[in-house]
């Protein structure tokens, strides 16, 4: 007890553990919603769209959850997730949008993490925490990751992060960004319009594999939970028990692609990840390279022979 409930009743909670995301409730949750529970045979997890866990900021809108997570990480505990419904000014990497209509999940989790671990094994492991908690909710379903922030579903994009530290102090600290295609509604958008009108141009969506998709609370109870997870391990020094999950999961394997860094522009086949999270592409007279970042990366239609 001594810390006040999730369900903002004022009550304290107990000591005793259930079974929701939040983990401890006062005792009128735990009467309430195992009453609901029994008299309308809802399992636990169906009945948690109905409370909001501890670990959650809801923010009614703002311009983007990553902003408002690194403005007020020294206040949020490792652990916690700002979400917005709506979104304003969402960004992507470099200088790219990400776009959200209703039924786009927009989240930022703020995680533990070392100042030495890599930002790319971070972003890398994020799409892998994605691809977990939607394939638990939709078993047919192979989420791949596209190198080095997104998330693809049937050749199309279903999900990008965007990982960053606070600029000064706090180091040990991560702000992941996740845009997540849950249910969208690209006709509500004049960005997306085309979308809704065009379904070969639209983005992936859990949605398509999973009828009805999970509601946002319980998705973002999935994603938390394999973030906190795969980050632990990575702090722990396990980025090599998660690299062979990446590799079998590597969306742009076999396929040729351009890429431009910061001095150079080279084409190839990208041939996996290395060990140290890198783009491997093969060129044309054999010689391979390892490429650690890209201001831009262009995936040709047609998969390499």
């Amino acid at each position: 007890g001594g810390e006040p409930c999730a369900c903002r009743s004022g009550n304290q909670k107990t000591v005793k553990h259930v079974t929701f995301p939040s983990a401890r409730h006062c005792h009128w949750c735990e009467l309430m919603f195992g009453v609901l529970a029994e008299r309308t045979s809802m399992s636990v997890m169906a009945l948690a769209p109905f409370i909001r866990p501890g670990w959650l900021i809801e923010l009614v809108t703002c311009r983007s959850t990553n902003t408002w997570a690194l403005k007020h990480l020294s206040e949020l505990a490792d652990g916690s997730c700002v979400w917005t419904e709506r979104q304003t000014a969402g960004r992507g990497r470099g200088n790219n949008r990400w776009f959200s209509p209703t039924g786009v999940l927009t989240a930022s989790f703020i995680v533990p993490v070392p100042a030495q671990v890599s930002v790319s094994f971070l972003s890398l492991c994020a799409g892998l925490a994605i691809a977990h908690a939607v394939e638990d909710h939709a078993p047919t379903a192979v989420v791949q990751v596209k190198w080095p922030n997104d998330c693809y579903l049937n050749g199309r994009k279903l999900a990008g992060v965007l990982c960053e530290r606070p600029a000064a102090g706090e180091g040990d600290r991560m702000v992941i960004g996740i845009g997540l295609n849950l249910d969208p509604r690209w006709d509500q958008s004049p960005e997306t319009l085309l979308f809704a009108t065009d379904r070969a141009q639209a983005p992936a969506s859990v949605a398509e594999v999973c009828d009805p998709p999970p509601s946002t609370l319980i998705m973002l109870t999935a994603l938390r939970r394999y973030l906190l997870e795969a980050t632990g391990l990575l702090a722990a020094g396990g980025w090599q028990q998660l690299l062979p999950q990446l590799r079998q999961r590597d969306w742009l394997s076999g396929r040729t692609v351009h890429v431009e860094t910061a001095g150079e522009r080279l084409s190839g086949v990208a041939s996996g990840i290395d060990d140290l999270g890198r783009l491997l592409v093969r060129l044309s007279g054999g010689t391979t390279w390892a490429v650690t970042s890209a201001t831009s990366l262009k995936v040709e239609e047609r998969s390499a022979k």
